[in-house]
């Protein structure tokens, strides 16, 4: 017996070929999403773990001597302190910066007493400023939270930070636990900072 198709037949093809070709956009939509997700979470995951191995560099500030207790510190002291820390990557001229930094002096005044806050100027390494646009920012929006500058680029590249402002938290255990690129808001924060605890 011969196999051949007879040829005023049409062979059928299985049910699942014909769901596919019908939806095959879709299915590649899907498929794109998903790998998105993926590579979003891989991502954060990757910004996290990178800010918990690059914590220890240092810093001198230009106010806040008096809350953080010396004008020139390792960063990774403020983080045996037993409080969750915030620390902000900002510069002198940098737009977005002016534009979030009343958000976290309003974030400070509410909770002072329960985190540390720390706003890091970086904006020579990024063409955004020098120390005399930083303290000048720092004076005309009024900004009391500790802030300073590191005495070279290292945290700029331990943490990975590719642009301003980024901001990292860091649990009462030192981790950090969530690296935030751009603008974020008070309500923004106060969501994080409640997870923190």
């Amino acid at each position: 017996m011969s196999s051949r198709r007879s040829p005023g037949r049409k062979q059928s093809r299985p049910a699942w070929e014909a769901l596919l070709e019908r939806n095959r956009g879709s299915v590649i939509t899907g498929v794109i999403i998903v790998a998105v997700v993926v590579l979003a979470g891989l991502g954060t995951w990757a910004a996290t773990r990178a800010a918990s191995e690059a914590a220890d560099f240092e810093l001198q500030l230009y106010q806040g001597e008096d809350v953080l207790g010396a004008s020139d510190l390792n960063f990774a002291d403020l983080l045996d302190q037993g409080k969750p820390v915030v620390l902000n990557f900002w510069g002198g001229s940098c737009p977005p910066c002016r534009f979030e930094m009343p958000d976290f002096q309003w974030t400070y005044d509410a909770h002072r007493d329960d985190i540390t806050m720390v706003g890091l100027d970086v904006g020579v390494h990024f063409g955004l400023g020098t120390r005399l646009t930083a303290l000048a920012l720092l004076d005309e929006l009024d900004i009391t939270y500790p802030a300073g500058a590191p005495v070279d680029d290292s945290p700029v590249r331990g943490f990975g930070v590719t642009g301003l402002p980024t901001t990292v938290f860091f649990d009462s255990q030192g981790k950090a636990v969530r690296v935030w690129e751009g603008v974020i808001t008070t309500r923004q924060m106060e969501s994080i900072i409640s997870d923190l605890r």
